[in-house]
C-alpha cells in the first residue's frame, strides 16, 4: 500500500528557532485544508527538524540547493500541492513551477507569475506568519488568529511550572548577537516597577541555555515567590505560558514569537542600531504589537532604551490583554 498524498511546503531559508515557529501557522491551516494528506517540509538546513518534531509537519526533505536535487525529490514525491515561500530563488521556483501540481503557490516574482499557479503579491510590511497565509485563498491573512497549531501543544502540557495569575512574562534572550540584549538588569527593574504598582503581580521569565548563567540575578532580585523560570522549556510549555500570561515583555527572540503568535500583548525591545528598526518590526512583530515595541534612537544601541517607557508599555500591554 502506497503513502497517502503529499503537501510539499518550501521553508523560508532561516535556521532560526522564532523563524522556523513562524511557518506552524501556515502549516496548520494546510493540515485542515488537505485533511489525509501528508504535509512535508522542503529545508536545505537541519534545524527545519523543529517542525517535525512538534507535529507541524509530518517530513522534512533536506535538500541540496540545486534545480537537479529538487527536481529530483518532487517527482519522487508527486505532492499533490506545493507552496513556495521562498520568493527570491529562481530556480527553486523552476523546479516547483515544472510541477504538475496545483495549487503551485508563492509570491509574485517576475518568475512566480509565469510558473505559479498562485501568486500573491510579496508584502514586507506583514508579520512573517501572516505573509505565509497570504498564499492561501479565502482566508482574511491580516486579522486571522495564529494561535491554533500552539493551542493543540498547549493542551499536553505541563501548567504546573507556570506562576499564579496574574503574571508577566519576560523573554530577556536573543541569540543573534548582543545587539539585541537590552540587559537582565533593565529587565528586572521592569519588574520592580510593575511589581510596585500591583503587589500581586508574579513573573516568569524564558530562558534558553545560553541565559542560564542569569539565573542568580533573578533569583537575588525577585526570589522564588516572585518569580519562575522556564529554562529549556518545550514548546508547548512556552505556548501555555503565553496563553495564561497578562503580557510579555522581552528582546526581539525566538520565544517572543510563541507568544505573539498565541496573541499575548508583546513589548519587544528593540535596538535601531542600523537604522532598519522600522522594517524589523514590520516583518517580525504582528500589527498589534507594533506600537507597543520599545525602540532605540536611530544609530544608538539597545541599551539607550529607558527602563521607564519599557514598564508603562507592559502596563498598556496589560489593559489591552485584560479587556479581550
Amino acid at each position: 500500500m502506497g503513502r497517502p498524498p503529499a503537501v510539499a511546503v518550501f521553508l523560508e531559508n532561516r535556521p532560526f528557532f522564532g523563524a522556523l515557529l513562524a511557518h506552524a501557522p501556515l502549516l496548520w491551516e494546510l493540515r485542515r485544508r488537505h485533511p489525509g494528506r501528508r504535509i512535508v517540509a522542503f529545508a536545505p538546513f537541519e534545524e527545519a527538524h523543529l517542525l517535525r518534531d512538534l507535529g507541524a509537519a509530518d517530513a522534512l526533505v533536506r535538500y541540496e540547493p540545486s534545480f537537479r536535487c529538487v527536481r529530483s525529490h518532487l517527482r519522487e514525491l508527486r505532492p499533490e500541492a506545493i507552496y513556495l515561500l521562498r520568493p527570491y530563488s529562481f530556480w527553486l521556483t523552476a523546479a516547483v513551477g515544472l510541477q504538475p501540481a496545483r495549487p503551485r503557490a508563492g509570491f509574485r516574482t517576475r518568475a512566480g507569475r509565469l510558473l505559479l499557479s498562485r501568486a500573491v503579491p510579496h508584502d514586507v510590511s506583514l508579520y512573517r506568519p501572516r505573509k505565509y497565509l497570504a498564499l492561501l485563498p479565502d482566508l482574511d491573512h491580516r486579522s486571522a488568529p495564529l494561535d491554533g497549531f500552539f493551542r493543540e501543544l498547549a493542551a499536553g502540557a505541563d501548567r504546573a511550572a507556570l506562576p499564579p495569575d496574574p503574571f508577566v512574562a519576560v523573554l530577556p534572550g536573543g541569540g543573534a548577537g548582543a545587539f539585541k540584549l537590552w540587559g537582565v538588569e533593565r529587565f528586572l527593574a521592569v519588574c520592580h516597577r510593575l511589581a510596585g504598582a500591583d503587589p500581586r503581580l508574579r513573573f516568569l521569565f524564558v530562558l534558553g541555555r545560553a541565559e542560564e548563567h542569569l539565573l542568580p540575578a533573578i533569583e537575588a532580585a525577585l526570589g522564588a515567590d516572585r518569580a519562575r523560570v522556564l529554562l529549556e522549556a518545550p514548546v508547548a510549555t512556552i505556548a501555555a505560558a503565553a496563553l495564561a500570561a497578562e503580557a510579555a515583555v522581552g528582546n526581539d527572540c525566538g520565544p517572543g514569537h510563541v507568544f505573539q503568535m498565541c496573541g499575548c500583548p508583546y513589548v519587544c525591545v528593540m535596538s535601531d542600531h542600523d537604522a532598519r528598526a522600522p522594517q524589523r518590526t514590520l516583518e517580525w512583530l504582528d500589527a498589534p504589537n507594533r506600537p507597543l515595541a520599545q525602540v532605540s534612537p536611530p544609530g544608538a544601541p539597545i541599551t539607550a532604551v529607558p527602563v521607564e517607557p519599557v514598564a508603562a508599555a507592559v502596563q498598556r500591554a496589560s489593559a489591552l490583554r485584560a479587556g479581550r
